[in-house]
């Protein structure tokens, strides 16, 4: 006699408990996710097979050269920020007011000479940005080194990197290299892109 073969059931899995957790995973790396800082403009860096990543547990302070040899600073430390920001008001005797201050924080990028800092703080980071043209750093005027001086007094331990376009004037990185040393900053890192090791 033929075996009776026993009627099979689906086995029903309850979703709703995994679609609840995938959704709290999506809104809680929304929400803490950081967005990329923004750049004043677009650099490429030369490519190098160095692996090791940029130390920013202390806090960075970065000093970027555009393509047109254009000088640009920013750094992730608030405190470093509002301490330049103060410094240089009162070196270049600029009243800063509670507007130009949430501007100037706003932005993360410093990019123009100190002569356009009144008319820069007065105007919306996005709209400000059209007038970022560089920090100067010839030898007659040398701004770049008291922003570097003052972010380093305010926090000892910000490491500097320099980051630059592979098209950039080697002059304006000698500059710079100049303006660090001459702020007893020996020890910085240059910024490049991945590439393959040789085989």
């Amino acid at each position: 006699m033929p075996k009776v073969k026993a009627k099979r059931h689906s086995v029903s899995l309850d979703m709703t408990a995994m679609c609840d957790v995938a959704f709290l995973l999506l809104t809680f790396f929304m929400l803490t996710a950081k967005f990329r800082p923004e750049e004043a403009v677009t650099i490429t860096p030369p490519s190098s097979i160095s692996e090791k990543p940029l130390n920013t547990k202390d806090g960075m302070l970065m000093v970027s050269v555009s393509p047109e040899g254009g000088v640009y600073l920013a750094t992730d430390d608030q405190m470093a920020r509002e301490f330049m920001l103060e410094r240089m008001a009162n070196r270049y005797g600029i009243a800063v007011t509670a507007e130009m201050k949430k501007n100037f924080m706003a932005s993360e990028i410093v990019g123009y000479p100190l002569g356009a800092m009144r008319q820069v703080l007065n105007m919306k980071p996005s709209e400000a940005k059209k007038l970022s043209k560089g920090i100067p750093i010839d030898s007659a005027n040398n701004e770049l080194s008291y922003w570097v001086g003052y972010a380093k007094l305010s926090n000892p331990e910000l490491k500097v990197a320099i980051k630059g376009d592979k098209d950039s004037n080697y002059k304006v990185f000698a500059d710079i290299i100049g303006t660090l040393q001459a702020q007893n900053i020996n020890i910085f890192q240059l910024v490049t892109g991945p590439e393959n090791k040789p085989k």
